[in-house]
């Protein structure tokens, strides 16, 4: 029995330790992974011209970043190999380490054959060229920052090198377990710190350490969320403070890059800058005094809060106030809140629904009514629907001196037809004659009910509709867009990458296609507004066929008696959907406005 229980617990300790081992195996190679890998990637490494050229090992291509002035002509450059590359060919010519070629005729998407030696191995694949900026991440990422490098080639900068970061995937729906293409946030280091934050700056935007990869993860256009906050740092009003303060941006400004994850291709991402308080330049917390000035706040899910119709309790000393968030001061960093200038605002927009009076009197001390003005424009004219309540980032410049709000949206990936995701398949919700109905954002719907208001927004919107919101002009610059994708190759490579994948509910990406929709969809949209939405004085209402001011069982009455056949003196109201035609369809619509 002692021999038996002996062996018994020998076997236990041997078995534990072979655990141990097998754990201990597992995870160094998940190190030598992570070792190696951005040395094989590295060793592969071409320079052409001076610019940084990274293998893709998911098509065997190099991809090389030179200017747009290099398409359409040929391009003579230095070719450079050092490392374990030898016996370097390109379309059979053999090149050796510092030598010139010239690559005729630079196009997107054309490709030069390249066979070389590492080692004993023969590597065969093609060089093609882009003018996007290449962004290389290299590491093992997920939900929580990790340490990695990042190597930025822009098209215009000399052999760019690692450098070091932290990287987290982002994002809510977009990053749950079944997603493939990821966005990243990116926080730069020093080179000997997993702390120490170093600022960087790219193309020309602003110097600092954190950093967005947006992916577009779910846009058909994959430009949506780019182009549109583009059009929105176009158009918008500065905020209230603006004229005292230089260089305000009330939006994310960034630039479409082509990725590679550890060495393969993930497509086309929009690198761009994070809303903060440098961003919006507002005044600093007060560390030694506690004392708030700038503050941030971001609505990031659909509630009754959200919406201020109707707020809830709000718990004291949370960073979460019922799907909003408090972004700056970071409560992690200084372990204090502070609400009153959002939930004054909050509580405001529910006090002036039920008393309009109080909407032109005191709106504007709580809200930036030029932007939001603008805000309401932006949406509407975008069809935005996931920005009208959330998405919303809300900015105090200095609490002590004024707590009056102003408003940044964010992740504009659905807009412009776009459902909100690629499952979804409901064409009324996106259809370019929706009405308004579905902006719920309570102080913008009491600012349209208001006469006062309201011809301020329709004298803004005539005023954008000849500049950036005319229609050829909106077209033109999602087109442009999706031009520079397809002429520099990258929306091949996007497509090639992401099509049929389960990110997109295993549907063709085609960006050509939809560039298509969006133009045909634009230009119907534009001219419902114009007749339907944004019109004179402040007697019409949608659905208001009878011109009583009010949408009721008459309307519908009326309606009936002009699809019967009878005399139709409304003015062209009873054509509530916009498509051309009176008939039972707008009876439907006056309904559905009416039980709404």
């Amino acid at each position: 029995m002692k021999t038996f229980t002996t062996f018994a617990a020998n076997y236990q300790h041997l078995t534990s330790i072979i655990r141990i081992i097998v754990i201990m195996k597992k995870y160094l190679s998940m190190a030598l992974a992570l070792f190696v890998l951005p040395l094989f990637a590295s060793a592969q490494v071409l320079n052409i011209g001076g610019h940084r050229a990274p293998i893709d090992n998911l098509n065997h291509i190099w991809l090389c970043s030179v200017p747009q002035a290099t398409f359409g002509n040929d391009y003579e450059a230095q070719v450079n190999y050092a490392g374990e590359l030898t016996d370097l060919a390109i379309e059979g010519v053999s090149v050796t380490d510092g030598e010139n070629f010239v690559f005729e005729g630079v196009q997107g998407g054309k490709q030069y054959t390249v066979t070389a030696h590492m080692g004993d191995s023969l590597i065969t694949g093609a060089i093609t060229f882009t003018w996007l900026p290449i962004v290389e991440l290299n590491g093992r990422f997920g939900y929580y920052y990790k340490e990695g490098t990042v190597i930025v080639s822009e098209p215009d900068s000399a052999f760019a090198e690692p450098m070091k970061a932290k990287l987290k995937w982002r994002g809510i729906a977009t990053n749950t377990s079944t997603k493939h293409k990821r966005n990243y946030r990116m926080k730069f280091l020093t080179e000997d710190s997993v702390s120490t934050k170093m600022n960087r700056r790219f193309f020309g935007l602003r110097n600092d350490n954190c950093w967005i990869l947006d992916a577009g993860q779910m846009d058909f256009l994959r430009v949506r969320n780019r182009v549109s906050t583009d059009l929105w740092l176009d158009m918008a009003r500065k905020p209230w403070y603006a004229d005292s303060i230089k260089n305000v941006h009330n939006g994310s400004r960034g630039q479409m890059v082509e990725v590679l994850l550890n060495g393969e291709y993930v497509g086309i991402y929009n690198m761009c800058e994070p809303i903060d308080r440098k961003q919006l330049k507002l005044e600093r917390y007060e560390p030694k005094t506690q004392t708030f000035h700038g503050q941030i706040w971001m609505a990031y899910k659909w509630t009754q809060t959200v919406s201020m119709s109707q707020p809830v309790d709000r718990r004291p000393g949370t960073r979460d106030w019922d799907g909003i968030e408090v972004k700056y001061p970071d409560p992690d960093e200084i372990n204090l809140v502070r609400w009153t200038a959002m939930e004054k605002a909050v509580r405001f927009a529910k006090r002036a629904d039920d008393d309009r009076s109080l909407v032109v009197d005191s709106m504007g001390v709580f809200f930036d009514m030029p932007v939001m003005q603008d805000y309401y424009i932006f949406i509407a004219a975008l069809q935005a629907l996931d920005n009208e309540s959330k998405n919303i980032y809300y900015a105090c410049h200095d609490f002590q001196t004024n707590s009056r709000l102003t408003m940044v949206p964010w992740d504009l990936d659905i807009c412009l037809g776009q459902n909100f995701a690629p499952n979804i398949n409901d064409p009324e919700m996106v259809k370019p004659e929706r009405d308004l109905g579905w902006i719920m954002h309570l102080p913008m719907v009491c600012m349209m009910e208001d006469d006062f208001y309201r011809a301020q927004v329709i004298a803004r919107y005539k005023e954008l509709r000849e500049t950036y919101l005319n229609t050829d002009n909106l077209v033109n610059r999602y087109r442009t867009a999706i031009d520079e994708l397809e002429n520099c190759g990258a929306a091949a490579r996007e497509e090639s990458r992401w099509s049929r994948d389960t990110d997109l509910d295993k549907k063709k990406l085609d960006l050509s296609a939809e560039m298509d929709y969006v133009e045909d969809w634009i230009r119907r949209h534009m001219d419902y507004l114009d007749k339907y939405v944004f019109v004179d004085g402040s007697g019409f209402i949608r659905g208001d066929v009878n011109g009583d001011g009010e949408v009721n069982v008459a309307d519908v009455n009326m309606l009936i008696d002009i699809v019967m056949g009878g005399i139709d003196n409304s003015d062209g109201r009873s054509d509530v959907n916009g498509d051309g035609e009176v008939t039972v369809a707008d009876i439907n619509e006056v309904i559905n406005i009416i039980l709404s």
